[in-house]
């Protein structure tokens, strides 16, 4: 008798236990199901967006002030915004379709147009700049100075175009200058500023940061600004991104009236 109700108790909780079990199973799928239908909506409400590319630096201030005060959405325009750390990031992004807009420097927009073949219409220009900085270990104070030294840049765009005319008088003279890419502008900055590097161009707010840490300005291209907008021509063929366009644009614009 004792060994029947033993039986039973576990039959029982057996059967218990696998109903815990199915319905454990029931959430979880229920939860995946759930999961799969939010990334499929966020997946179409992407695919419907105006994206843009823009970069941690000051010309781009403007995009996320009209961002953050809701601008856009006032518009009715649906912006999101890709956040890269590089110029060759937003060049990535052009390429491959990710944005419809990225904010390059116009040198870059040339690559992209006769290297990479990606048809692009110029918006805005913006205020995009650099310093040539030198960090405080290599005492640079001259530009005859850099002989066997280190500058950092960008692989393509203005900054290469830069530190090749500081340094082409002394590779003429058959001096050696290296000039090293780093893309990332904030690992640039991080290199100079742990004396990794001899030189570097920063843009704003990295340059203003260096500077603090004692990096010596050598050369000022903040009078020369270079930025741009480059809209992907192919993406406003299409109307509606064309609208977009042109209601992502009148949010710039009203940002620029409002005050800081």
């Amino acid at each position: 008798m004792i060994k029947r109700k033993i039986a039973f108790f576990i039959l029982a909780l057996s059967a218990l236990t696998c109903n815990v079990f199915l319905v454990s199973c029931d959430d979880e799928e229920a939860k995946a199901r759930l999961s799969r239908a939010e990334r499929e909506k966020l997946r179409i409400e992407d695919s419907l967006a105006f994206k843009v590319g823009i970069l941690p630096t000051s010309d781009c201030d403007i995009i996320r002030r009209a961002d953050s005060l809701g601008i856009f959405d006032s518009l009715g325009v649906d912006v999101h915004i890709r956040h890269y750390n590089a110029l060759s990031e937003c060049r990535i992004a052009l390429m491959k379709n990710i944005v419809e807009c990225a904010v390059v420097d116009s040198a870059l927009a040339d690559v992209l147009r006769d290297k990479d073949s990606v048809a692009l219409t110029l918006g805005p220009a913006t205020t995009l700049s650099w310093k040539m900085l030198t960090s405080t270990k290599s005492r640079i104070v001259r530009t005859e100075q850099l002989v066997d030294k280190i500058i950092a840049a960008d692989s393509h765009g203005y900054t290469r175009k830069y530190a090749e005319q500081v340094t082409d008088s002394l590779m003429k003279k058959n001096k050696t200058v290296y000039i090293i890419q780093c893309e990332d502008v904030n690992v640039r900055t991080k290199m100079l500023t742990t004396g990794n590097v001899d030189a570097a161009f920063l843009p704003e707010p990295f340059a203003t940061t260096a500077i603090k840490s004692g990096a010596k300005v050598l050369r000022d291209y903040s009078s020369q600004t270079k930025g741009v907008f480059a809209f992907r021509k192919k993406a406003l063929a299409d109307k509606r991104i064309k609208k977009q366009q042109e209601l992502f644009l009148k949010g710039l614009e009203i940002a620029k009236t409002i005050n800081n």
